[in-house]
């Protein structure tokens, strides 16, 4: 299983570390977890798919602004921020989307992701704040 994230740079929420982390954890050691390599969620969700033993792949942004410099398992060469995020889609079976807002947005790059996911046709799991 292949599995990629996408999120808000602010970082998760309590109630969402522990939803993503539980529902991560239904999954073998093995799977892989495909980030964008921002702060924020991106790092978060890593950290806690190395800490339960799967592959993690980085796909970096092309600016460092944003960038974390995640020590991943592999990484893609660096891509504009929407390449980045389709390649996450493509690569992978599902999303796994942690946005800052409880609703969908216009706008972002969270929500991009997702509705390239969409279009797609791949699973995605959302975890809202506050849930």
């Amino acid at each position: 299983m292949k599995i990629g994230v996408t999120g808000t740079r602010n970082g998760m929420k309590p109630d969402q570390i522990q939803r993503v982390r539980t529902f991560l954890s239904d999954f073998p050691a093995g799977t892989e977890l495909h980030h964008g390599d921002c702060v924020g969620v991106d790092i978060e969700v890593a950290e806690i798919a190395q800490e339960l033993g799967f592959k993690v792949i980085c796909h970096p942004p092309e600016k460092d602004e944003l960038r974390a410099f995640h020590k991943s398992d592999e990484i893609r060469k660096p891509y504009n921020y929407l390449r980045r995020d389709r390649n996450i889609v493509d690569e992978t079976d599902m999303l796994v989307v942690v946005p800052m807002h409880t609703e969908w947005q216009p706008s972002g790059g969270t929500w991009y992701t997702h509705d390239f996911a969409e279009k797609k046709h791949k699973p995605i799991r959302i975890f809202f704040p506050g849930e």
